[in-house]
């Protein structure tokens, strides 16, 4: 089974896995907690999907792979605004 559906892009595209491995390691060397990092790059996921989506949530949840009740808890735990800018 393939990790993602659609191929993984850190392997057809090297820049990008290299850019990550970058942001990774910059991480790191900062003392960022796992934790921090998947909530900061959770965020970030969700704000740039509600921006792409004009922020609809019911299709960003869907983009998301979350029920819409699960992407407004998480916009309230980030303080997201629903995509309409900051």
């Amino acid at each position: 089974m393939e990790r993602l559906p659609f191929g993984d892009p850190f392997l057809e595209n090297r820049d990008l896995n290299e850019h990550l491995r970058r942001v990774v390691e910059k991480l790191v060397s900062m003392g960022i907690v796992l934790r921090e990092a998947q909530e900061e790059v959770e965020k970030l996921y969700i704000e740039r999907t509600l921006l792409s989506c004009q922020g609809n949530r019911s299709r960003a949840a869907r983009r998301l792979g979350m029920h819409r009740n699960t992407l407004n808890a998480r916009m309230d735990k980030y303080g997201l605004n629903g995509g309409h800018g900051p």
